[in-house]
């Protein structure tokens, strides 16, 4: 079973008790696992099998007795579920991790920011598939936030509608279960443009400044889609980190 940094899962749980000299020293995930069984879900959903709920349930098909590909998450239980399928967590591990055995999108974030099992991206052009992007909202809204999984690196666009000066504009493309699609180009749109919701396939659109710091986002790349500057909404991405790899072989691949 895989483990995290920040609070180790499983048997690096010896670090806790000044053991830690016995803890493999912890890399960035690169085999990117989460994504494969979240791109497999996607491919494989039907619709009425797909569906944007607080009951958390995913199976695969042929996968642990299961006769079919099933979600039934919000955004964060959808990350959940897919980092214990690919690398054997349970619900006490994220107890033990992030101090919740269904974690917030806003205990993602902080996990984030906080480096507590990720390595924080801090410049989008260093972003890449399988990181997780988090979106953190103000208290008083009815989410405290999303989360999402980037299936390739952020593409630079020419800018559109919403203009904000002195920005530079990126396409992100994700994996995510959510009620609310990503605009027209969203895996949840139908032929007749009505949408679907659970997980799926979207473009959103984060904007940075000349440092490549992100300093907001929009939910989809339309141009009719409203900008949230990360004074309001703050993001992070970050890259899970595993122990028990070396985290500097990463940039000699």
């Amino acid at each position: 079973m895989a483990s995290v940094r920040g609070c180790p899962l499983g048997i690096a749980c010896l670090a806790l008790s000044g053991l830690s000299w016995l803890s493999p020293r912890p890399a960035a995930a690169r085999d990117v696992d989460h994504l494969r069984w979240a791109e497999q879900l996607v491919d494989n959903l039907a619709p009425e099998n797909n569906e944007y709920s607080t009951a958390s349930f995913v199976s695969w098909a042929g996968v642990s007795g299961a006769r079919r590909y099933m979600n039934r998450t919000q955004c964060a239980t959808f990350l959940t579920e897919l980092l214990k399928r690919s690398y054997g967590w349970s619900e006490s591990s994220f107890g033990d991790w992030l101090g919740s055995r269904s974690p917030s999108a806003a205990a993602y974030y902080a996990a984030i920011v906080e480096e507590n099992g990720f390595e924080r991206i801090r410049d989008l052009g260093d972003a890449r598939a399988g990181d997780v992007i988090a979106l953190r909202y103000p208290a008083g809204e009815s989410s405290t936030g999303h989360v999402a999984i980037l299936r390739r690196a952020p593409r630079l666009k020419l800018p559109v509608s919403p203009f904000v000066l002195g920005t530079f504009q990126y396409e992100v493309s994700i994996v995510d279960s959510t009620s609310s699609h990503h605009g027209p180009s969203d895996s949840r749109m139908s032929s007749g443009g009505r949408s679907a919701t659970g997980a799926g396939y979207g473009v959103m659109r984060v904007y940075t400044n000349t440092s490549d710091t992100i300093v907001g986002h929009t939910w989809s790349t339309a141009s009719a889609t409203v900008y949230y500057p990360a004074t309001a909404r703050q993001v992070a991405i970050g890259r899970l980190v595993l122990a028990g790899e070396d985290r500097d072989a990463d940039d000699d691949r």
